[in-house]
């Protein structure tokens, strides 16, 4: 990031002041702790966009190349990828110098690069679109969780604040002018596309389902290129301070910093208030070697704004990177499970974590489980007796049946006792894209084509 603000602003200072705003920006801070794939994407198309930037302004076929088939590669991160890939090769072709014509002929190995490694893939896949996003179905209204046009949500999502007129719109707003004074067309046509065309793609591509709302996650890549359109507004009123200009920037850019610091203290606290701790104090002291298979739990407030869509099914991958002693056996599908089941039968003591959201859905499993809760709301489940595999799927069946009849709104769990009859049946049927189920991790399964 320090790279690519660096190459547009030209200068030391004002890429400090990007990395230093991006590094405490709200909606990138709040999926760096999702279990999620977003920061990985993002870090993906933040290193593309060094190369593409660079090969602009050098005229490099050979960089071209190199960028192109590196964006077209963050389509095994995620479905939505090429959406940004498109966007950054676009927008660094505005950027670059010359002429259009000279512009293409430098460039268009860099395109074919990118198409070639993402098509086959994609090709695969893409049906994804349809299933899941349902990407050419639909209409164009409902596309925000609060009915505001996609643009408004998407302005406080990259400019935090209360109003549309915020001191980062503002600022951005400066931006665009100390720009075009500057004469520097390229930099903002750049920033322009890439804020611009999540946007636009939302707002009018038909789509229909929830995966087709406008999510804030969707405008993660655009932050850097809005916070350098930001920053460059900071210093061109800063210009007019003479020679104390550094200093008005620096109190500017604290300013800032502190509105977004203010937010991302809020979600620590929201998401420190999931205890996550203490379940993991009441297993750490477990025999080595105890087989921890997946958890289940109900949405609650805590566990949605730690990780939308997936709550309570992400404690297991929590506790098994705390709590290096424990065996951790995935069991949301059945094929992950099969090496266990058919691996070494030495009896192993068996370990089942639940999650009850609600204080009736607590009470309801305490009697179901016949285990008192960790916390008031986490319920951990060991096996009396060290078990062989085979017999530790069937307690695992016991327990989240069991679970399932006292807490029946976690539909969630479906999957897990899919899993577990399916193992014990000996018929094994996986689920997900390419028979991988984080690809496309919803339950029930979406249609789907292999």
């Amino acid at each position: 990031m320090a790279l690519v603000a660096r190459r547009l602003l030209g200068a030391d200072a004002p890429a400090s002041a990007v990395v230093l705003l991006a590094a405490v920006s709200p909606i990138p801070v709040l999926y760096a702790t999702f279990g999620r794939p977003h920061t990985l994407l993002f870090a993906w198309l933040m290193w593309s966009t060094v190369l593409l930037l660079k090969a602009a302004d050098e005229q490099s076929t050979r960089l071209w190349i190199a960028a192109g088939a590196l964006l077209g590669l963050s389509v095994f991160v995620h479905p939505t990828a090429p959406l940004y890939a498109f966007t950054a090769f676009a927008g660094a072709f505005l950027y670059a110098p010359g002429t259009v014509r000279g512009r293409v002929h430098t460039a268009w190995p860099g395109a074919a690069a990118l198409v070639v490694t993402f098509l086959p893939y994609y090709v695969k896949t893409i049906h994804v679109l349809s299933d899941r996003y349902g990407v050419g179905e639909g209409g164009k209204t409902g596309r925000t969780f609060d009915g505001r046009p996609v643009w408004v949500d998407a302005l406080h999502y990259v400019a935090p604040g209360s109003h549309n007129l915020n001191w980062f719109s503002l600022l951005a707003i400066a931006g665009v002018a100390a720009l075009l004074l500057q004469r520097a067309y390229r930099v903002l046509a750049f920033c322009a596309v890439t804020v611009a065309v999540p946007v636009l793609f939302f707002s009018f591509v038909p789509a229909s389902g929830d995966s087709a709302l406008f999510f804030d996650r969707y405008m993660i890549p655009a932050v850097p290129a809005f916070l350098v359109v930001v920053v460059a507004g900071v210093f061109g009123l800063a210009s007019l301070a003479g020679p104390a200009r550094l200093v008005v920037a620096a109190v500017v850019v604290a300013g800032l910093f502190t509105v977004e610091l203010r937010r991302d203290l809020h979600h620590r606290h929201v998401t420190q208030a999931i205890g996550v701790g203490a379940v993991v104090r009441a297993v750490r002291h477990e025999p080595a070697g105890t087989v921890l298979f997946g958890s289940t739990g109900t949405s609650g407030a805590d566990f949605s704004a730690f990780d939308y869509g997936h709550p309570a099914n992400v404690l297991d991958r929590l506790l098994s990177m705390r709590v290096h002693s424990l065996d951790y056996v995935d069991d949301d599908s059945c094929i992950r499970v099969e090496p266990f089941l058919h691996g070494t039968q030495a009896p192993r003591y068996g370990l089942w974590v639940f999650y009850a959201a609600a204080p009736s859905e607590a009470a309801a499993a305490e009697r179901a489980l016949g285990v008192p809760p960790v916390d008031g709301r986490y319920f951990v489940v060991r096996s009396r007796t060290p078990l062989a595999p085979r017999a530790l799927v069937q307690e695992g069946l016991r327990l989240r049946t069991a679970w399932k009849r006292a807490v029946p709104l976690n539909a969630r769990v479906d999957e897990l006792l899919a899993s577990d009859r399916q193992l014990l049946q000996g018929r094994c049927v996986p689920y997900g894209i390419l028979d991988d189920p984080d690809i496309s991790p919803h339950w029930p399964p979406v249609k789907q084509r292999q």
